[in-house]
C-alpha cells in the first residue's frame, strides 16, 4: 500500500525535476466533497481522509484504475485477476461489500453482489482525484459505507487531446485517448481505453473496453459511461477454465442553481445497469452460463446555506429502485427512500458535523445513520480530529437467494449494522511534507458471512452476532527537491463471536499492511519511481510486490517503462486465485 496526498513519483512531462507534490490543503482551501455534505477545506474536515490526485497517477507506476486504489492508505485492493478484471476493495479490515464506491458522487455498488463493485467505467485519464473517506459515512451516503467511502471525481477543466499506448509481456496492448476541448459547448469531452492480454496463465486472458462522454446543457451536466469486460476466470471460484463476461453503464445528470441569499439547489438523477454472465466449464457441452442483469434508478435533491456565518445547513432525499433479472437468483426488485441533514457549525476554533439520514426499506424496514465529526487546529501546523457514527449495509441479492450444489443462500438475512470511532492527528510540517496518524474501533452485529461447520456441509449465508475490529494507521510523505518520499503502516485486528466452523470473508483480512514509494530525477531528464506494498493476510503467508518505473519527456511524448512485481513474487490476493509474477511493459504518452 502506497501514500498518497501527492505521494512520490516522477514521470515530469517536459520538467527535469519531477512535478512537485500534491501541495497539502490549506485551511481555506475547499477541495474535497466526501467528508461532509457541502465542499470544504481539508484542513478543516473532522474525518480521516485522504486524495489521490492525477499528478500521482501520472507519475507512479500505475497501470489501471484498481493500480490507483492500491494508493489510498488503509486500502486493501484483491483482485482475482490482474488490471482489474475482478476487484474486491476492503477498507480497515471491513469486508469488500462494507466498501462504498462512488463516481462524482453517484454510487455504483452492485445490488446483486459486492465483487462487481470495482468494474468501474472510467479511465485513468478521466480522473481528476480520488478521494477516500475512512470509517463510517451512511450519514451521508447511506448503505454500505462501513469501512469507508471512495469517490473517483472526473476532470472537468479542459485539456489538450492525450494519447496513451503500451504493449508488454503476455502479448499486453494497452491504448487510450482523451479529449477536453478549450472551447466547450454542449461538448464536454470524452475518452476511450482498452486493456487486452492473453494471460500469465491458461484461461486468464482479458479483454477490457471503456468509454465516456460528457456533456452540458447550461447549468446541467451529463455523463455517459461505458465498461465491457471478457476475461478467463480459471480458479476464480473452483478449478475449472471459467470464462465471465460483464459490462457496466452508467448515465448521470446533475443539475446546480443558486437560490436567494448563499442557498443553492442540486438535483441528481442516474442510471445504472450491470450485467454478469458466468461459464463454470467451457469444456461441458451444452453448460449454461449464469447470467444476471441489474437495474438502479436513482433520484436525489440536495438544499444547502448559512444560516449565519457560523452555522451552515444541508438537507436532502433521495429515492431509488433496483431490479434483478437472472434465472439462478430470480426476477427481484427492491426501493427505498431517504432524508439526510447536516450542520456545519464553528465555535471559536472548533469544527463540529453532527449529521444524520434515514433510510426507508420496502424489503428491510429503515434504518437510521447519526454522525458526529470535530476538528480542532490545536497548533498552527497541527490538527485533532476524532469522528463517531452508525453505518449499515443490506445483503445483496446473491447472498439472499444463491444456491448450487456447494452453497445455499438464507432469505432471512438482516442488515448488518456497526459503530465506528476514530481520532487522530494531522501534521503539516512546511512545503508538501504531511505526517498522519488514526486510531480506530468498529463493533458491529448480523455481518453477514457465507459460513459452514465443515468441508461435508454446504456454505450458507449467515448472520454473525457479533464482530469487533480495532486498529491504527500511520502515513507521511513529502518532497525535498528531485527526491519525494512516502510511507504507510496499517494494523487492524478483527474478533468475532460465532459457532466454530469455516468463514469465507470475515477472516479474511490482512493485519499488518504496508507500503512507500520513492521518485527521483536523474540526469539526461530521466525520472524514476518506486512503490512497494506488503501484506500479511490473516492465517496466511506474507508477501512483498515491488514496481518500478523509468520515464523520459521528448516534446510532447514520454516515454516509460515499467515493470510490475519485479521480485517475481508468488502470493494470492484472494485465497486460491494466483496473481501473476514479474510483469514488464513500455510504451509512450503523447499530449
Amino acid at each position: 500500500m502506497l501514500v498518497v496526498l501527492g505521494a512520490a513519483g516522477a514521470t515530469g512531462a517536459l520538467a527535469q525535476t519531477p512535478a512537485p507534490a500534491s501541495p497539502v490543503p490549506a485551511l481555506d482551501e475547499r477541495v474535497v466533497v466526501t467528508g461532509t455534505a457541502a465542499p470544504v477545506s481539508a484542513g478543516a474536515v473532522g474525518r480521516t481522509l485522504a486524495i489521490v490526485t492525477a499528478d500521482d497517477l501520472q507519475r507512479l507506476p500505475v497501470a489501471s484504475v484498481t493500480d490507483a486504489l492500491r494508493l489510498l492508505p488503509g486500502v486493501w485492493v484483491r483482485q482475482r485477476g490482474p488490471f482489474g478484471s475482478q476487484t474486491d476493495i476492503s477498507i480497515r479490515g471491513a469486508s469488500f461489500g462494507q466498501t462504498l464506491v462512488l463516481i462524482d458522487g453517484v454510487r455504483v455498488n452492485d445490488p446483486q453482489t459486492g465483487h462487481h463493485n470495482g468494474d468501474l467505467p472510467v479511465a485513468l485519464e478521466d480522473i481528476a482525484r480520488i478521494e477516500l473517506l475512512a470509517g463510517a459515512g451512511s450519514s451521508l451516503h447511506g448503505a454500505d459505507a462501513v469501512g469507508g467511502v471512495i469517490n473517483i471525481i472526473t476532470r472537468r477543466e479542459a485539456s489538450a487531446p492525450t494519447a496513451r499506448l503500451a504493449a508488454g509481456q503476455y502479448d499486453l496492448v494497452q491504448g487510450a485517448v482523451a479529449w477536453r476541448p478549450a472551447t466547450m459547448g454542449v461538448f464536454q469531452g470524452a475518452s476511450a481505453s482498452v486493456d487486452r492480454s492473453s494471460g500469465f496463465a491458461p484461461a486468464r486472458d482479458f479483454v477490457h473496453q471503456q468509454v465516456r462522454a460528457d456533456f452540458r446543457f447550461g447549468r446541467t451536466t451529463l455523463a455517459v459511461s461505458h465498461l465491457d469486460k471478457d476475461f478467463g476466470a480459471a480458479g476464480y471460484y473452483g478449478p475449472a477454465p471459467s470464462q465471465e463476461w460483464t459490462t457496466q453503464t452508467l448515465v448521470a445528470a446533475r443539475h446546480q442553481r443558486p437560490l436567494t441569499g448563499a442557498w443553492s439547489v442540486t438535483g441528481d438523477a442516474w442510471y445504472r445497469t450491470h450485467g454478469d454472465e458466468f461459464l463454470y466449464d467451457p469444456r461441458v457441452l451444452g453448460a449454461r452460463a449464469n447470467e444476471h442483469r441489474t437495474h438502479v434508478v436513482g433520484g436525489g435533491l440536495r438544499v444547502g446555506g448559512r444560516l449565519s456565518s457560523s452555522l451552515r445547513l444541508t438537507t436532502g432525499v433521495e429515492a431509488t429502485g433496483d431490479w434483478l433479472r437472472s434465472w439462478s437468483l430470480g426476477d427481484r426488485e427492491e426501493a427505498r427512500v431517504s432524508g439526510f441533514g447536516e450542520l456545519e457549525a464553528r465555535v471559536g476554533r472548533l469544527l463540529l458535523y453532527p449529521s444524520a439520514r434515514v433510510d426507508a426499506y420496502t424489503t428491510f424496514g429503515s434504518a437510521f445513520s447519526p454522525s458526529l465529526a470535530v476538528a480542532l487546529p490545536v497548533r498552527p501546523r497541527v490538527k485533532w480530529r476524532a469522528s463517531v457514527g452508525k453505518a449499515f449495509r443490506v445483503p445483496t441479492f446473491t447472498e439472499r437467494f444463491y444456491t448450487d450444489p456447494n452453497h445455499r443462500a438464507n432469505e432471512a438475512l438482516r442488515p448488518e449494522q456497526g459503530w465506528t470511532a476514530d481520532t487522530g492527528l494531522d501534521t503539516y510540517l512546511g512545503g508538501t511534507w504531511v505526517a498522519t496518524v488514526t486510531g480506530f474501533v468498529r463493533r458491529e452485529r448480523d455481518v453477514i458471512d457465507w459460513v459452514r461447520p465443515d468441508a461435508t456441509v454446504r456454505w450458507r449465508t449467515e448472520n454473525i452476532r457479533d464482530v469487533r475490529s480495532h486498529g491504527f494507521e500511520a502515513f507521511a510523505r513529502g518532497q525535498a527537491g528531485p527526491l519525494a518520499l512516502g510511507a504507510q503502516y496499517t494494523f487492524t485486528r478483527v474478533e468475532t463471536d460465532r459457532l466454530a466452523g469455516l468463514s469465507k470473508y470475515v477472516d479474511d483480512y490482512a493485519p499488518h499492511g504496508v507500503g512507500g514509494d520513492v521518485s527521483l530525477a536523474l540526469p539526461w531528464r530521466l525520472s524514476t519511481a518506486a512503490r512497494l506494498e506488503h501484506r500479511r493476510p490473516y492465517g496466511r503467508e506474507a508477501w512483498t510486490t515491488v514496481d518500478l518505473r523509468v520515464s523520459r519527456p521528448i516534446r510532447r511524448v514520454t516515454a516509460f517503462v515499467e515493470m510490475a512485481n519485479v521480485g517475481d513474487a508468488q502470493y494470492q490476493e484472494i485465497r486460491g486465485v494466483a496473481m501473476p509474477g514479474r510483469w514488464a511493459r513500455a510504451g509512450i504518452t503523447v499530449k
